[in-house]
């Protein structure tokens, strides 16, 4: 069954982890009915500083992009059947509002919806280090059913570029969302 999903990005350091993973959805697009996409109005700015370019024109032709104000989206009610959300990369301010209920933007809503339906929610924190603060955030959203997913490259699949590794991490997140890639470069136990 194809898969309904959002994934937000939102205005963390590393914006070419979002776009990395949804071009790897764009190229796996016959696994998914339909992907939303939303962008936080931090992360554009972000972007400009990280000196990255965010390619709309990309994103418009393989998702159906929303505005982080739009609270009359489809995603911001429990009614529309999502089958989940990844916010990649996940601000620790973003994660905080998530985690006390906070509603300011879209983002925010559509993953309190996931929350409340007990829907798929993944989180790819960007922050280092952590305060107490973060750590008590993720740890209340994991028990309210989260999955908090930072980005720690694996190096037993030897990679050789941060193509590599975000092409893995990538997969990682597929998998979490119940969309499992062959890959050679999985964990293998030697025969």
């Amino acid at each position: 069954m194809k898969k309904r999903i959002a994934v937000a990005v939102t205005g963390a350091s590393g914006l070419k982890l979002g776009d990395y993973f949804l071009r790897k959805l764009a190229i796996h697009s016959e696994y998914f009915e339909k992907i939303f996409v939303i962008f936080s109005e931090n992360a554009k700015y972000v972007a400009q500083s990280e000196g990255f370019s965010l390619d709309f024109d990309f994103y418009k032709k393989h998702f159906d992009l929303l505005n982080d104000r739009d609270f009359a989206s489809p995603i911001a009610s429990g009614s529309y059947p999502l089958d989940g959300m990844v916010i990649i990369p996940c601000s620790v301010s973003s994660l905080a509002s998530i985690a006390t209920g906070v509603g300011i933007n879209l983002i925010h809503r559509a993953a309190d919806v996931c929350l409340k339906e007990r829907r798929k929610l993944i989180l790819v924190p960007r922050e280092t280090p952590l305060s107490p603060i973060h750590l008590e955030n993720m740890h209340k959203l994991s028990l309210a059913g989260a999955i908090i997913a930072p980005f720690i490259p694996s190096f037993y699949n030897k990679p050789e570029s941060i193509e590599d590794m975000l092409d893995f991490f990538s997969l990682r997140i597929l998998d979490l969302l119940g969309i499992s890639l062959k890959d050679e470069r999985r964990w293998k136990i030697d025969e």
